[in-house]
């Protein structure tokens, strides 16, 4: 039984029997019936409101969120890769293959007035050939731009990288801009923030003019990014010549006379004995 029904019957129970009550004891009880009556109806309207109140702010947090969602998904598409490389193609038939745990994100529009995308990660790109509508890839620290061609981009490393297999790539980094042509490397790290070299099957020409073998292969080490060790013994005796050919048919040439083998211990170190 709620309290103002429990203080009415009380009320008239003393009515019925007849019992006295004193004058303040029957306000007493009046009084609180009136003011429970009264705190349940306010109860009441704060239920109505609230009621009425709350799904309209649920409906329009729903509404925005939905909204926001749609506008997102028709601005931009979005293609991530995980533990997995994953293969995409796009509209105007070029193939990238993220490599694991890489993003790509084009505009909803890519391919009518410009080919522009955003990258992060590793991947390997194939680019189709369109020369009215440069391919630009922007990589955070970098861009690049290319018209057709392959090549592989390494974003999320510390040392940056972009590796050309075909066509030409233009990157630019701090206001510098590098062009690399097949087979060409563009490198940025903390000790080299714009290093260009060459892939070692890359076929170069060097010259040396009666060059102490020391300064031959530290020619070779610029050119190709790698380390070379040898016996120090070697160090002062001459090389005199020109060579062409990729960086193991140089190292080759300018060993022999020192009956030199070679020993690649990793893809950037080679050893000498």
């Amino acid at each position: 039984m709620s309290l103002e029904k429990e203080f009415e019957e009380t009320w008239k129970t003393v009515s019925e029997e007849q019992h006295t009550m004193d004058e303040t004891t029957d306000r007493k009880i009046w009084g609180n019936i009136n003011a429970r009556i009264r705190e349940k109806r306010n109860v009441k309207k704060w239920y109505w409101a609230a009621a009425i109140v709350v799904p309209f702010f649920i409906f329009l947090m729903v509404y925005n969120g939905s909204r926001n969602s749609v506008t997102g998904a028709e601005q931009k598409y979005v293609y991530e890769s995980f533990k997995a490389s994953k293969t995409i193609r796009l509209s105007d038939g070029s193939i990238i293959k993220l490599l694991p745990y890489s993003k790509l994100t084009i505009s909803k529009d890519f391919g009518g007035k410009n080919r522009e995308i955003l990258f992060t990660g590793q991947g390997n790109f194939n680019i189709a050939k369109d020369k009215s509508k440069p391919f630009r890839i922007n990589a955070g620290d970098f861009h690049v731009q290319v018209l057709g061609t392959q090549f592989f981009l390494d974003q999320k490393s510390e040392e940056k990288k972009v590796e050309l297999f075909e066509g030409k790539v233009k990157v630019e980094h701090l206001g510098k801009v590098t062009y690399l042509m097949p087979k060409e490397i563009w490198l940025s790290n903390t000790n080299h923030p714009d290093y260009h070299y060459y892939n070692q099957e890359k076929q170069m020409s060097f010259t040396f003019d009666h060059s102490n073998y020391s300064e031959a292969i530290q020619q070779l080490e610029a050119a190709y990014n790698v380390r070379i060790s040898y016996p120090d013994l070697y160090r002062n005796h001459k090389v005199s010549g020109s060579f062409t050919g990729n960086l193991n048919d140089i190292l080759s040439i300018i060993s022999y006379p020192f009956n030199l083998k070679i020993e690649k211990l990793n893809e950037t170190e080679i050893k000498l004995k």
